[in-house]
């Protein structure tokens, strides 16, 4: 979606088949700076050239509210130096808690307008039309009687203001600015139809776990039939250790990505965290299938998790044993080849985190 102001909408134009469009997908969250370039004639050639993954000190981002600018800048422009980049094609991302996302159904014979008049009406009646910036995009054609579905997002400019400025003061100009949910859903989607064709038609379920949420979302035919967050993610896992193991915040981040953890780790943090995270999804799972009809009712077949707090060992089979729902964690990014500047090595430690910048990175192709 392009939350920002309206540009020149180069997407649709044909490219050469002797040039390959580049596209950067940054994704600034609580903990890191994250960023994906890739590069394609189209979506059925693209490599990943290089990515960076940038930590940020605490306080720099609470939750979704940007506290110290100035340092998040350079830490942005450092990012981008160490990714090598030259690319101008460049698509952020706001957390989903700053934007209001919901489906609608248009149907022209009885809307007695247009799309973009019908959108416009119904951005308007959750608030003022001068103080947002919003897009749709009709992810369903209507057959017979039944109406288009329209992916409506609408985020307020005092939210996106803050966001943009960053960009702009670190030399970045943004060419879209979507939602962090959109590009997950969008580097999922692009991964199954690459790596799992057979589940397209399928409910699955995808758990992003980062550091400061679980973003959960439910998918059938490339599209958003669920969503929710739950306040739970990597932050908890190190609070579990530093209560556990009587160390510092640092020492637990640290610890938690080491080779050389405590012989007790797995059943005293791991496990536990495993736990909490399976009873979450559980929950989530439940909720979902509140919302069924009996018609619709289909449980969801498989669930897919990334995230850099979804690596834990043993979670995805807690999460099976709580759900009786096959789990695993993946990599979205081996849907693509791997250029020759990206760490192939070190891809599958971090290629999780990814995900999101890599939907986004994905839009601009």
């Amino acid at each position: 979606m392009r939350l920002t102001k309206s540009q020149k909408n180069t997407k649709g134009k044909a490219s050469s088949s002797f040039s390959s469009r580049a596209s950067v997908g940054i994704d600034i969250t609580q903990d890191a700076v994250k960023i994906v370039q890739l590069s394609g004639r189209n979506l059925n050639q693209v490599q990943l050239d290089n990515y960076s993954i940038v930590r940020l000190p605490k306080n720099i981002i609470k939750g979704a509210i940007v506290q110290d600018y100035d340092q998040l800048v350079a830490y942005l422009q450092h990012a981008y130096t160490q990714l090598g980049g030259n690319s101008r094609n460049i698509i952020g991302a706001i957390p989903q808690s700053l934007a209001n996302i919901e489906t609608v159904t248009y149907n022209e014979k009885d809307a007695d307008m247009d799309l973009a008049d019908f959108v416009e009406l119904e951005v308007s009646q959750q608030m003022p039309l001068d103080e947002v910036n919003y897009d749709y995009r009709v992810v369903q054609e209507g057959t017979g009687s039944a109406g288009k579905k329209v992916l409506v997002v609408a985020a307020r400019k005092e939210d996106l203001e803050p966001r943009l400025e960053v960009f702009d003061s670190a030399g970045l100009s943004l060419q879209s600015l979507d939602v962090d949910v959109l590009a997950q859903a969008n580097a999922f989607n692009y991964w199954m139809d690459r790596q799992n064709p057979e589940f397209l038609s399928d409910k699955v379920m995808v758990v992003h776990i980062s550091e400061d949420e679980m973003s959960s979302l439910v998918l059938q035919n490339g599209q958003i039939l669920y969503r929710q967050e739950s306040a739970l993610g990597g932050e908890q896992l190190c609070q579990l250790i530093q209560r556990t193991y009587q160390v510092s915040d640092e020492q637990a981040k640290v610890m938690r990505k080491s080779e050389n953890k405590p012989a007790d780790y797995q059943i005293q943090v791991a496990d536990r965290f495993n736990a909490q995270i399976a009873q979450e999804v559980q929950r989530v799972l439940q909720f979902y299938y509140t919302t069924q009809s009996g018609e619709q009712f289909a449980n969801v077949r498989n669930i897919f998790l990334t995230g850099s707090a979804s690596t834990q060992a043993n979670l995805a089979e807690t999460i099976f044993s709580q759900t009786n729902t096959s789990a695993e964690c993946v990599d979205l990014t081996t849907s693509v080849s791997i250029g020759m500047k990206a760490d192939a090595s070190e891809m599958q430690q971090v290629g999780s985190e990814l995900a999101i910048a890599f939907g986004l990175a994905l839009r601009g192709l």
